[in-house]
């Protein structure tokens, strides 16, 4: 997927179950749209994103994007997320992560990347790019180890070790990322507010994100890394619009409108 889509639904690389603080009785409200303004210095981006759900449902069918992008979700008989696709027009690519459960739980997602071809979008060859392994506490993924398979295929080498740490409320306290290759490692801590998360009521894979609250802080133990969060929320306590000022020269401002059940 999409670093953008990461970073603000998850999110976005891709916890496996949206973890709901909601009461029975309170109203669940699903987005609809998001837009992304993101300004790097003197630049300027903006990024739209409209969600589309399977009708009398609340599951996920597509996310348009509008800097060429479409995701598309497909689930199992359970309703289970079986495999995201991430149609990525202008780079003529199509790359699938495929979940493989272990019960109720998540325990492998295999990567693949499709070639396309620039008439019809077509898939020109299917190639094996390297899988995901995960481990829990309970339910809460405490662990995440990426492996990617060599252009030839011959080789498997480990990428990626991302551990998690949570409160008791399941929001995301720390996460430690390991670099196998060089051993550099990266912490981050973080603490939530108490309204509501934009994505609390999907199911949803990705890594490295709470669905419980809202970050209201986090900083990386080895840069000193500098956040300022602001949030507006609508009627029902879910945010509305998010600033978020991410060191001295990125500024990223969300907006939400939501379907509410």
């Amino acid at each position: 997927m999409k670093n953008i889509s990461i970073i603000a639904i998850t999110a976005l690389f891709f916890s496996l179950f949206a973890c709901d603080n909601t009461q029975e009785e309170e109203t669940i409200c699903l987005p609809v749209n998001m837009t992304i303004t993101l300004v790097q210095g003197s630049e300027t981006k903006k990024i739209i994103a409209d969600f589309h759900y399977i009708p009398d449902t609340e599951l996920i069918d597509h996310i348009t994007w509008s800097d060429h992008q479409t995701h598309y979700f497909e689930y199992d008989a359970s309703d289970r997320l079986a495999v995201v696709k991430a149609m990525k027009v202008d780079a003529k690519v199509l790359e699938e992560m495929w979940f493989v459960y272990d019960g109720s739980l998540v325990e492998r997602v295999d990567l693949v990347r499709r070639n396309l071809d620039y008439v019809y979008l077509e898939p020109l060859d299917s190639i094996y790019a390297g899988y995901v392994e995960l481990e829990y506490n309970g339910k809460q993924i405490i662990k995440e180890s990426e492996y990617e398979i060599s252009a030839n295929g011959h080789m498997e080498v480990y990428v990626r070790n991302v551990s998690y740490e949570y409160d008791n409320k399941g929001n995301l306290l720390t996460s430690t990322a390991l670099d196998p290759a060089t051993g550099a490692t990266e912490h981050l801590i973080m603490t939530y507010d108490k309204s509501k998360h934009p994505f609390g009521g999907l199911h949803y894979y990705f890594s490295g994100d709470s669905y419980v609250n809202n970050m209201v802080s986090r900083s990386v133990e080895e840069t000193g890394f500098d956040y300022i969060y602001e949030l507006q929320l609508n009627e029902h306590d879910y945010p509305e619009i998010i600033y978020e000022k991410l060191g001295s020269t990125t500024t990223r401002i969300l907006r939400y409108s939501y379907i509410c059940l």
